[in-house]
């Protein structure tokens, strides 16, 4: 079944807002991200990370500086659509740079490595666009692997968490001992609540058991419908917030690329746009207003009333299956055609 999930069918409407929603991201990931104070750091503790072994120090701040300019320029284009498929690339590169820069002090740093992982099916995603309303396994491949790596990500966390604590992750006082190190840290931003939930013994030790079982059953979203990617991904956008309340981890990237990668947000933007451009499409009618040409607000018309007389203009000529709110339906009467106008005439729709 997981291979029917990853090279299943999907929407290009998907795909398109899946990818617009990574790059969105990815331009603020590298914007607010911590990278500029990586400057100055002394050659002797520059650790290189394998891709950048050709450095001998960090880079100075105008370097990191102009990579974060070129990807959150690179971000933004992607987003607004202009060459999105040359763009995406090079915000993901930068990204990837300036990740690199942050793991190259000793330690390996994968704060940003979900959102790395996530986003690269779709650096070969083929072009999509919104109006194109076709499934396709060529569409449907970017968006079910990336649902692969987030599910697999939190898996291997909790099976990490299983080979080398065992049990003792949820029966031992390690997570207490975790929070009470955080609070006297300095890295919390609300030190009592840290020290709070240190101080309840079984409090603890059901968070230890929850965070363990939601990583471990991660992988049920490749198996389960909607309802069950939309609770995962609460849980992650739960867990990821307790982490920076009581510990002060900064993984707000991995929450949102869980909230995008999981969730299909294409109906909730579909209801958005079409009552949009009911309303835009009811305002610039002149079925709706006096042969004087006085206009009336929308705030004027009650809700009962605008919603029966848009169904009754955006029903008419309508044939059986149709929708009657798109803007390529050729039956949609003219904003500045005159009321007693015959409607369009019907025409062939072309063969996909």
């Amino acid at each position: 079944m997981t291979r029917l999930r990853l090279f299943g069918p999907g929407t290009a409407r998907r795909m398109l807002v899946t990818q617009v929603a990574l790059a969105a991201v990815i331009g603020l990931r590298i914007a607010v991200g911590p990278y500029l104070a990586l400057a100055g750091q002394p050659p002797a503790l520059f650790r290189p990370v394998w891709f950048l072994r050709p450095l001998d120090a960090m880079p100075g701040p105008a370097a990191i500086l102009a990579l974060q300019v070129v990807g959150a320029t690179a971000a933004a284009l992607a987003v607004a659509g202009w060459r999105r498929r040359a763009n995406f690339p090079v915000a993901w590169v930068c990204l990837l740079v300036l990740a690199g820069l942050r793991s190259s002090r000793g330690k390996f740093l994968h704060n940003d490595a979900l959102l790395l992982l996530a986003a690269v099916p779709f650096l070969l995603a083929p072009a999509a666009r919104w109006r194109e309303e076709v499934r396709s396994p060529r569409f449907g491949w970017p968006v079910h692997t990336a649902t692969v790596v987030v599910a697999g990500a939190y898996f291997f966390s909790g099976l990490a968490k299983v080979v080398h604590s065992g049990p003792a992750w949820i029966f031992s006082d390690n997570l207490r001992y975790v929070l009470y190190q955080a609070a006297d840290g300095g890295k919390v931003k609300f030190p009592p609540v840290a020290t709070w939930l240190a101080g309840q013994a079984g409090l603890a030790h059901w968070l230890a058991a929850g965070v363990l079982l939601f990583e471990i059953t991660c992988p049920a979203v490749l198996f389960g419908g909607r309802r069950t990617s939309v609770a995962y991904a609460g849980g992650a956008v739960a867990l990821h917030a307790g982490t920076w309340l009581a510990l002060g981890l900064d993984y707000w990237a991995w929450a949102m690329v869980a909230a995008v990668v999981l969730v299909d947000w294409t109906p909730v933007l579909e209801r958005g746009r079409a009552g949009r451009l009911s309303r835009y499409r009811l305002w610039r009618s002149p079925r709706f207003f006096p042969d004087d040409g006085n206009r009336r607000p929308v705030a004027d018309v009650e809700p009962a009333d605008w919603r029966e007389k848009a169904e009754a203009l955006t029903c008419e000529n309508v044939g059986p299956g149709e929708d009657p709110v798109s803007p390529r339906s050729p039956r949609w009467p003219s904003p500045w055609s005159s009321p007693s106008a015959p409607p369009r005439p019907r025409l062939p729709r072309p063969h996909r």
